[in-house]
């Protein structure tokens, strides 16, 4: 045989690759994997502020608790009153930051940012964006003000 594949064995070979990789990747828990977990009860309302429910996310219960709102913003308790919103992209290169303790890792490039998203190590110049925040007691509820879209 010259060593080379057959069609038909190539797409054979293919679906089973598919079948056992599709398996695998059903079968692992990805959310466990994030630092933060994902919020529940989002809820979007007129002018596309995001509300959260506290009864829905434990893990703000607590200072210093923290929440995935999306895949590019993250809640964060900072008493017992305030809350901080924060977009997760890297001012330098749009690399994912991780929240580590109290602060913001850049793992593409290592720029440092304060809990509040200001940056304190570069390469990156710039502050991570924060979002205005307002928090109900009653309703048990932290709006997250999103800016008004504007067409130019």
């Amino acid at each position: 045989m010259s060593g080379k594949i057959t069609r038909r064995d190539f797409l054979v070979k293919s679906a089973l690759g598919v079948v056992v990789g599709g398996t695998v990747l059903s079968s692992l828990n990805l959310e466990a994997f994030a630092k933060a977990p994902a919020a529940k009860g989002v809820v979007r309302k007129s002018g596309d502020d995001v509300v959260v429910k506290l009864s829905d996310n434990s893990t703000l219960d607590k200072v210093g608790g923290s929440v995935k709102v999306s895949d590019e913003m993250i809640l964060i308790r900072k008493s017992e009153t305030e809350f901080l919103a924060i977009r997760t992209i890297c001012a330098h290169k749009g690399c994912d930051v991780d929240l580590e303790g109290n602060k913001f890792i850049c793992p593409c490039h290592g720029s440092e940012y304060t809990l509040e998203g200001k940056v304190t190590q570069g390469p990156a110049k710039g502050d991570l964006k924060s979002f205005e925040t307002v928090f109900d007691s009653e309703k048990g509820t932290i709006t997250i003000k999103m800016p008004v879209k504007t067409d130019q």
